[in-house]
């Protein structure tokens, strides 16, 4: 058994090596090949993130709270809005010391912060009268971000499912395409030097009117307008069921494709493989699916979160490569004191279990079966990329790794094609309801031929989802 202090000394250790190759992640950029994101020191960089929409609204001492348990689960980005706007979070649009993100209103008086308007157009807060204590306290927010090694994809102006009450798209049409696209040139230059933010544009809204085009282009012109930025990079959440680069409107804009489903009706693998295999090729990561606790066992605002939610990060990641992000409903409208009981659920650890995972793996050379050249690995026992029975699988270009996720609907037997593999192949089932590992085959298998593999039955969690692993080291 380790000494109580001795193991005290081993984890500041490593939380100093973590600090001093954090200081050292960003800026990021494309790979070579295009699909997924690396570090300044061109180390592969996959998105594991959690969605914090309302971040901004907690005090110093909150944000460090959760960006705390976000590291200790292994994740390394967060999904924000820089100014918050729907009535279900917390207190928007204040910080917890109850600034507002603008001073004035359209019309010249002070602005509240109040975000309903007899008159909009007279009433609603002008984005060229920045509150300087508010953008302090985002600046010191996405330092210390950065300190930890932690991604931003970080919305100027999310604009909200249909328009409305959620977003700001209203404020952005008020203001006019003048203003938006000053606003864009402000926040960019702002934070110009700042290297760990992804732009992210649109919001719950993939159509726009003659007006909200307007509104939204100039914002985005502006943001990419100031030079010598150090964070470059732009996705979006289109409206569910769509791809950020499908966009008709703005998909041009986008470099990197990100999938954003909620729906069972446009199912995660369907619209995730999509997004792998969009003409031009960018690093593709599953922003937005069905949350965990916002189904029938939570906050029921999707009755498509059904448990165990891990399948959607699971098989997004299967299909993308790139990454994925996952969320809470009762965490990201960040309401003290209910998020904090929700920080550590079952679908929170599995998450910490889907990053150790892919951490410990060549994740980067992972390609889509029947993607990309890669063969279609499972030759029977699969269904469409449109059935919750749908089988993910990935193998590596070097002939080096396969992953197959089977789904708790799946039944029955998957035949692998083997000859994707060199060398000697090890077999072993991934529970990922507690991460521990179970032999699938005894000694080596050949790289050559087929072979039919049968998962164990239910997991630990009762559940009977699993992760077959074929690789030519052993697994333990």
């Amino acid at each position: 058994m380790i000494h109580a202090k001795k193991l005290l000394c081993l984890l500041i250790a490593l939380v100093a090596v973590f600090t001093v190759y954090s200081q050292n992640v960003f800026p990021l950029k494309t790979s070579a090949d295009g699909r997924y994101l690396v570090d300044r020191n061109n180390k592969p960089f996959p998105i594991l993130g959690r969605t914090a929409w309302f971040i901004i609204t907690q005090s110093e001492s909150g944000y460090k709270q959760f960006l705390s348990n976000t590291l200790a689960h292994g994740h390394n980005a967060v999904e924000m809005a820089v100014i918050t706007h729907w009535p279900t979070g917390n207190h928007a649009p204040y910080t917890a010391a109850g600034q507002a993100p603008f001073l004035k209103t359209l019309n010249g008086r002070n602005w509240d912060g109040t975000l309903t308007y007899n008159d909009i157009n007279m009433e609603g807060p002008d984005l060229l009268t920045p509150n300087e204590a508010y953008w302090q306290f985002v600046d010191s927010f996405l330092s210390y971000c950065e300190d930890q090694g932690i991604l931003v994809l970080m919305f100027p102006g999310y604009t909200g499912y249909n328009g409305g009450e959620q977003g700001w798209l209203q404020e952005l049409v008020a203001n006019g395409p003048q203003k938006c696209e000053a606003y864009g040139a402000w926040i960019a230059a702002r934070f110009k030097n700042r290297p760990n933010i992804i732009w992210m544009l649109l919001g719950d809204m993939g159509k726009f009117n003659a007006a909200q085009q307007q509104a939204e282009a100039a914002l985005i012109k502006g943001l990419k307008s100031v030079p010598g930025q150090l964070s470059t990079e732009y996705t979006a959440e289109s409206f569910s069921g769509q791809n950020a680069a499908d966009n008709e409107t703005f998909g041009h804009e986008m470099t990197m494709n990100a999938s954003y489903t909620w729906e069972l009706g446009v199912p995660v693998p369907f619209i995730a493989r999509k997004a792998y295999e969009h003409t031009p090729v960018m690093p593709s990561f599953l922003l937005e699916e069905p949350y965990d606790e916002e189904g029938p066992d939570g906050n029921n605002y999707n009755p498509n979160a059904t448990q165990p939610v891990r399948r959607f990060q699971w098989w997004g990641w299967l299909s993308t490569i790139g990454g994925y992000m996952s969320g809470n409903g009762y965490v990201w409208p960040f309401i003290d004191p209910v998020w904090q009981f929700h920080l550590n659920t079952q679908a929170a650890m599995d998450m910490a279990r889907l990053n150790g995972f892919i951490k410990a793996i060549d994740w980067w050379k992972l390609i889509p079966s029947g993607l990309g050249g890669m063969k279609n690995l499972i030759t029977a026992g699969n269904s469409s990329d449109t059935s919750a029975a749908y089988v993910a699988a990935a193998a590596a270009g070097d002939g080096s790794l396969l992953l197959a996720y089977i789904p708790p609907a799946h039944s029955g037997s998957i035949t692998i094609d083997m000859s994707v593999l060199k060398g000697k192949v090890y077999a072993a089932w991934f529970d990922p309801a507690i991460g521990s590992y179970t032999s699938a085959a005894e000694g080596s298998l050949p790289a050559s031929g087929s072979r039919t593999f049968t998962p164990p039955g239910k997991n630990m969690a009762g559940d009977t989802d699993w992760v077959l692993i074929l690789s030519t080291k052993q697994v333990h």
